[in-house]
């Protein structure tokens, strides 16, 4: 009824109206206008008048920081969008107060997660603007929103777009400012992915100095958090650690949607060295923002580790659901390969309970490097032991440099290459992978939580290497005792169960208390594959 009295005014009176209002509103809530910012930028917008288009503006550019702190990010966008139409009539011509807005609008459509929108569309107009303005930090700010959504969009940064944003930053960073930390790491970042990862892990520890030098506590996290994702390698791993630490003992003010990253990475190198208590404090933070904000991206880093954790409790169906619901929620929320990345401890589940493993290669849309690794991995789990065979001499025997200080193979890949080289006998990629590993106090690897020394026992017992292996099998069921690694720990006493009673005749007790043991945990676990070979050593013994 209001809605037909409204229409039936004449606009002239309607203008009229909302006037009236509005400076109402000024002056009742003079000391709490931005509790009443939406109905201002509201009213004001119906006025023909300059001020009152200027306020409209104004108080919209208020309501949308005020909807953002609040973590209703779709509202924030709405009201910038209509701030936008205002100004473009107000005064099409102030080509510096649009760039702004558009700048803003780019950060609350980052929040919702319209990364096409962004990279497409506000930013490149944003970024036209700044230039044509000749005003460099408008023009680098206009760079970071759409580089961090390729980041999310695409779960990498390698593709020709992010090369365009990666020189279109550098050309206008001053240095020693912030703007230069956000540029050298994307250009760090950038080297990295594109297959120069000691030139771009230098350039990322130059921005990471510089930011602590600044000591701009958000540019510290995110750069950090960059480095930390890239210090991949086994050489890396105490680096990465050391950072995590550091980062952890400083300041936790303004941690957000976009530094939650670096500690997402605190997380999995805690796990890599064994810290599964600080690791999970360190995600009890994550947590946080993922609940406090509900934005897509902290919540599904947080269901990630929170999956890696189900499955090292030896929940393991639990944990294929979860990683089920994250890639459901991705889709949804348009950052399915981020989310099918972040689903990916889930696979280990199924590796573990033997389930689809034919078809694990389709669920894993990646780069062409996970594509091969996991289906072969999943292939050796089948006894199908050529195929695998013929990957690792690519990938592993003919790989240049192998196990030198140049060879950049990420921990993750390398640890299912190695297990990979294991169940197919592949004795000289082992040796090799074997190598790399040794010294590192390597404990698991990101993703794919597993343990290495488990592996590391695998391989010096294929090498003929026995006494040694019982050695990695016994530090194997140290770390997965203190890691409550559960799937782990079983397969670490049944490996070692398996080594005495070929190898130790005379060790059949100890060998019968880790199969017994074994057996039992496979039963609760439903890990039928080790079930049924932990079971055939039974029957030959009863035999």
């Amino acid at each position: 009824f209001r809605q037909t009295l409204y229409e039936e005014l004449i606009a002239p009176r309607r203008i009229l109206l909302h006037q009236q209002v509005a400076r109402a509103l000024e002056e009742i809530y003079t000391n709490r206008l931005e509790e009443h910012a939406v109905e201002l930028a509201e009213h004001f917008s119906y006025s023909s008048d300059a001020a009152d288009l200027e306020k409209a503006v104004s108080y919209g550019e208020m309501a949308a920081k005020r909807a953002t702190d609040v973590y209703a990010y779709g509202e924030a966008v709405r009201l910038l969008e209509q701030a936008l139409k205002v100004h473009e009539i107000l005064d099409p011509d102030d080509k510096a107060r649009r760039c702004d807005l558009l700048l803003d609008l780019c950060d609350a459509l980052y929040l919702v997660v319209d990364t096409r929108r962004i990279i497409e569309i506000e930013a490149p107009a944003a970024f036209d603007m700044a230039e044509s303005l000749g005003d460099g930090s408008r023009a680098v700010r206009a760079c970071i929103p759409a580089i961090f959504s390729i980041i999310v969009e695409q779960a990498m940064f390698s593709s020709p777009e992010a090369g365009e944003w990666t020189e279109r930053i550098n050309r206008y960073a001053k240095p020693g400012t912030v703007e230069k930390v956000y540029a050298d790491m994307v250009l760090g970042g950038w080297k990295a992915w594109t297959g120069d990862r000691k030139s771009g892990l230098a350039i990322l520890n130059q921005a990471l100095d510089l930011a602590r030098r600044i000591g701009d506590q958000q540019a510290l996290w995110i750069t950090a958090g960059s480095l930390l994702l890239n210090l991949s390698e086994p050489q890396d791993i105490k680096q990465r650690m050391r950072l995590g630490e550091e980062l952890w003992a400083g300041s936790h003010a303004g941690l957000n949607v976009v530094t939650s990253y670096a500690l997402y990475w605190i997380i999995w190198a805690s796990l890599m060295m064994g810290r599964r208590k600080f690791a999970e404090e360190v995600l009890s933070e994550l947590r946080t923002i993922a609940e406090r904000t509900g934005q897509i991206t902290p919540r599904l880093m947080s269901a990630s580790v929170d999956t890696a954790l189900a499955v090292m409790d030896g929940c393991l169906e639990e944990a294929m659901d979860m990683a089920k619901s994250m890639r459901a929620r991705g889709e949804e929320a348009g950052v399915s390969t981020l989310a099918h990345v972040l689903a990916s401890p889930g696979h280990r589940a199924q590796l573990y309970l033997g389930t689809s493993l034919e078809t694990i290669g389709r669920e894993i849309p990646l780069g062409p490097m996970e594509e091969i690794i996991v289906p072969y991995l999943a292939q050796a789990f089948l006894g199908q032991k050529e195929e695998v065979s013929e990957i690792l001499e690519k990938n592993v025997v003919n790989r240049p440099g192998i196990g030198t200080i140049d060879d950049v193979t990420m921990v993750w890949i390398d640890t299912l290459y190695l297990e990979a080289a294991i169940l197919a006998g592949h004795r000289q990629a082992a040796e090799l992978l074997l190598k790399r590993y040794s010294g590192t106090g390597l404990c698991s690897a990101d993703y794919y939580v597993t343990c290495i020394p488990r592996h590391m026992g695998g391989a010096v017992a294929l090498l003929g290497r026995y006494d040694e292996a019982r050695k990695y099998y016994q530090e194997a069921i140290k770390v997965c005792t203190e890691m409550s690694f559960r799937p782990e720990l079983a397969l670490s006493r049944l490996q070692l169960a398996e080594l005495l009673l070929e190898r130790y005749p005379n060790e059949k007790k100890e060998a019968l208390e880790h199969l017994d043991f074994a057996i039992k945990e496979f039963r609760e676990m439903k890990m039928q594959p080790s079930l049924e070979r932990a079971l055939r050593h039974k029957d030959i013994l009863k035999a």
